[in-house]
C-alpha cells in the first residue's frame, strides 16, 4: 500500500462511499495470519498499539478529518476508543498512522478493531474490522495439573540401561478439558520435594492437533539432562501454558527411581568344561555347566541369560561375589539338535535389573556327541537302559533259562540275547559277570548285523568256577560304540554247584599191600584193572561218578603219557550208594600196556548229584610194573612163570 493518497478537490463528494479504508494492523498479535489475532498476556499491561493506513485526506483549509479508533465487542455497534484529529492541510504524514486501546479495556473476550474516518467532520466511514482475542484463562482454567506419567516398562526405576538403549524417557501429560492446539508443557527435573521456586525448565513441548485428537500429550526428557542429576528418587514436573501465555500452577510431581549404574562391560566368553574334549552322555550325567568369568561392573541386579545352542536356558541372578557363575545345561536341552555329534554354538547376556539385555557375549563352539549303540530310552541319559533285551544264561549240559548246576561243573556258559536296534559295526558288547570289574566276555558288531539277530556268547568257566554257590548271581551287558555306553538290566543267575573236595581216594584192590600191579596180580594185568570207590554218606542214588584215568612213566603218578587217558561215567544204584563202586579198567593195550617199568596210574573221580552238588576226590596212584627182574616183560601174549615169585617193588 502507497504511503499516502493524493489529496483531492473538495468539490469531490465525501460521503462514506467514496472512501476505500484498509483494514488496520495489530503488530502485537501473535500471527497476523491468525484469523482470531490472538494476543499474548504479556502485551496487555500497557496500551494495544493499532496501526492503520491513510484516506483521501481533505485538501480544503481549514478543515478538519477526524480518526476515531473503534474497540468493539465482536459483532456490536462500533465503539470509539480513542480519536486523533487531522487538520488540513495535510503535508507528509508518515504512514501508518497510530492509535492505542487504553490498557484498561484489555480484559478476556473477543474484540474487533478498525478506525473510524470522518472528512471535515462530516460523513463518518468505518473500515473493515480485524479481529482480536484476549484470553487470560490460565490452562485446565488453572487447576494444578496431575502428575505425568513414566513408561509402565520402567517398573518405577529408569536405569541407565533403559538410558543408553532409547537416549530418552518420554513421559506422558494427562490429558485436560481445554486443551488447544499449539498449547505447552513447561517441563522440569528435580531432585527435590517440593521444588525450589525459580528452577529451570529444561524445555517445552507444544501439542498438535493430531495429539490432541490422538489424545496422548508427550513430553520427552533426554538421557544427558537426566544424568547430571545423578542417581536416587528424582522428580518430573511440568506447567501448562496456552498460546497466549497464561501459564498454570505446577503439576503434582511425578517420582521415579534413577539407577545409574554402569552397564556390563567386556563379557568374555563363556567356558564349558570337556574332560573327554567333548560332551557325552558321562558328562551329561554328571552335569554340564556353563562357566562365566568375570565382567566389568557386575551387579546382583543382574542375571545370566545362556543360549545354547538357539535355545535359552533358565536365567541365573549373578552373584558378584562368586565368579564363575554356573549354569546348568539341562539334557533336554543338550539333546535339543539331535544326539550329534554336532556342535553346539554357546553364549549369553546379562538381563539388566529393568529386563533389558546387553549384547551378547563372544560365542564358543562345544563338541557334542550322544549317540549310544542301541535304541534310546526315556530316562536319558541315565546309564541303564531298561529297553535292552535281558541276558539268558543257561548251561552246556543243563541248559536251564538262567540257571547253572553241577552238570555244568567245568564248562562254558551260554549268554543268549537279541542284538539291540540299528546296529553298527565295530560297536560292542560286553558281559560282565558276578563281582568282576572287567567284561569276561565281548561281542563285535560286524558288518551285515542286524536288529533281533541271535546272539550266543560263552561265558569261559574261569570266571564262573569263583562263585558256584549263588542264588542271585548279577549278569549284564554294557553296549559302547567309542563314546557312550548303555547298561542293560541285571539278570540273576541261580549257580548251585555244590563241590566237596573230601571225597576218599580209590582203592585198588587187587594191588596188595605194596600197591603195585605186576605181571603176577591177580586177575592179570590183561583182564583188567579194578579201580574201587568207597562208599560215602553224600551218595544218593541216580548220582553219576565220572572215574579219570590217567598213565604215567613215573612210579608215583608223574610224567602222564599223553593218550592213556579216559574218563568213564557211572550211575550209582542202592548197593553201590551203600557198598562203593567198582570200576573196571579193561582196555589192556590203550589204557595199561604202556606202563612197562614201573610206571603207574593216577586215577581220581567227580561225584554229580542229581540236585547240582559235585564232589571231588584226591587223586590216588597204583604202581604198574610189567617188567620181571630178570628183565622180561609180560604180556597176554608172554605168560611169565609166577611160582614162587615174591614181587620186590623198589619205589
Amino acid at each position: 500500500m502507497a504511503a499516502s493518497k493524493p489529496p483531492v478537490q473538495q468539490s469531490a463528494s465525501i460521503g462514506g462511499s467514496s472512501l476505500l479504508l484498509d483494514k488496520p494492523e495489530v503488530p502485537a498479535v501473535l500471527d497476523e495470519n491468525d484469523p482470531e489475532g490472538l494476543l499474548p498476556v504479556a502485551v496487555l499491561g500497557q496500551d494495544l498499539v493499532v496501526e492503520f493506513m491513510g484516506w483521501d485526506f481533505t485538501v480544503v483549509p481549514d478543515r478538519t478529518d477526524l480518526v476515531e479508533l473503534g474497540f468493539t465487542p465482536l459483532n456490536s455497534a462500533f465503539v470509539s476508543v480513542n480519536k486523533r484529529p487531522y487538520p488540513s492541510p495535510v503535508i507528509n504524514l508518515p504512514l501508518p498512522q497510530k492509535l492505542t486501546v487504553p490498557r484498561e479495556l484489555l480484559n478476556q473476550g473477543v474484540y474487533e478493531v478498525s478506525i473510524r474516518v470522518s472528512p471535515s467532520l462530516q460523513n463518518p466511514t468505518e473500515s473493515p474490522r480485524k479481529k482480536i482475542t484476549i484470553d487470560t484463562t490460565m490452562p485446565d482454567f488453572g487447576r494444578q495439573p496431575k502428575a505425568g506419567i513414566f513408561p509402565s516398562e520402567l517398573n518405577g526405576t529408569l536405569t541407565e540401561a533403559y538410558l543408553s538403549r532409547h537416549g530418552q524417557v518420554i513421559i506422558e501429560v494427562p490429558f485436560y478439558t481445554d486443551v488447544a492446539a499449539k498449547d505447552r508443557a513447561v517441563y522440569f527435573w528435580t531432585d527435590q520435594n517440593p521444588p525450589p521456586s525459580g528452577e529451570t525448565e529444561i524445555r517445552e513441548q507444544e501439542f498438535s492437533e493430531q495429539d490432541i485428537i490422538d489424545q496422548r500429550l508427550l513430553v520427552t526428557v533426554y538421557a544427558d539432562e537426566i544424568r547430571p542429576w545423578k542417581g536416587g528418587t528424582r522428580y518430573f514436573y511440568y506447567r501448562l501454558r496456552d498460546r497466549a501465555g497464561n501459564t498454570g500452577p505446577i503439576s503434582v510431581l511425578a517420582s521415579i527411581l534413577v539407577d545409574l549404574t554402569p552397564l556390563p562391560g567386556n563379557l568374555p566368553p563363556p567356558r564349558v568344561e570337556l574332560p573327554r574334549n567333548l560332551i557325552d552322555r558321562q558328562q551329561a550325567r554328571d552335569g554340564v555347566k556353563v562357566e562365566i568369568d568375570p565382567y566389568d561392573f557386575p551387579d546382583s541386579g543382574h542375571k545370566v541369560a545362556v543360549l545354547w545352542d538357539g535355545t535359552p536356558l533358565v536365567e541365573v541372578p549373578v552373584d558378584p561375589s562368586n565368579f564363575p557363575q554356573e549354569i546348568n545345561v539341562p539334557w533336554s536341552v543338550l539333546q535339543g539338535q539331535g544326539d550329534g555329534p554336532l556342535r553346539a554354538v554357546v553364549s549369553y547376556r546379562i538381563r539388566l535389573a529393568d529386563g533389558s539385555y546387553t549384547p551378547p557375549s563372544p560365542s564358543i563352539s562345544v563338541a557334542v556327541n550322544l549317540k549310544v549303540a542301541g535304541q534310546d530310552h526315556p530316562k536319558a541319559p541315565a546309564l541303564l537302559n531298561e529297553l535292552l533285551a535281558r541276558l539268558e544264561v543257561r548251561g552246556q549240559i543243563s541248559d536251564q533259562p538262567n540257571k547253572l548246576v553241577g552238570l555244568d561243573y567245568g564248562l562254558p556258559a551260554r549268554a543268549l540275547l537279541t542284538l539291540y536296534d540299528n546296529p553298527q559295526p565295530l560297536e560292542t558288547i560286553d558281559v560282565y559277570w558276578g563281582t568282576f570289574a572287567d567284561p569276561v566276555a565281548s561281542y563285535e558288531v560286524k558288518f551285515g548285523d542286524v536288529a533281533g539277530k541271535p546272539l550266543d556268547i560263552e561265558i569261559p568257566w574261569k570266571y564262573i568256577e569263583p562263585d558256584l554257590q549263588n542264588p542271585k548271581l548279577p549278569v549284564h551287558y554294557v553296549t559302547r560304540n567309542g563314546v557312550n555306553d548303555q547298561l542293560s538290566r541285571v539278570t540273576e543267575v541261580e549257580v548251585s554247584m555244590v563241590v566237596f573236595n573230601d571225597l576218599k581216594e580209590v582203592e585198588f584192590p587187587h594191588a596188595g599191600r605194596e600197591g603195585v600191579l605186576h605181571c603176577c596180580t591177580v586177575p592179570r594185568l590183561w583182564d583188567g584193572v579194578t579201580v574201587h570207590i568207597p562208599p560215602d554218606p553224600r551218595f544218593t542214588d541216580k548220582d553219576e561218578i565220572t572215574l579219570f584215568w590217567q598213565g604215567c612213566r613215573g612210579p608215583n603218578g608223574s610224567d602222564p603219557i599223553a593218550g592213556v587217558y579216559t574218563e568213564i561215567v557211572k550211575e550209582l544204584d542202592p548197593v553201590s550208594v551203600v557198598k562203593g563202586l567198582e570200576v573196571v579198567i579193561d582196555d589192556y593195550k590203550a589204557l595199561i600196556a604202556p606202563m612197562v617199568n614201573r610206571g603207574s596210574a593216577l586215577v581220581r573221580y567227580v561225584l554229580s548229584k542229581r540236585d547240582g552238588g559235585i564232589g571231588r576226590s584226591r587223586p590216588e596212584f597204583v604202581v604198574i610194573n610189567r617188567t620181571m627182574p630178570s628183565g622180561e616183560i609180560c604180556s597176554p601174549e608172554h605168560e611169565v612163570d609166577c611160582s614162587g615169585f615174591i614181587a620186590i617193588i623198589k619205589l
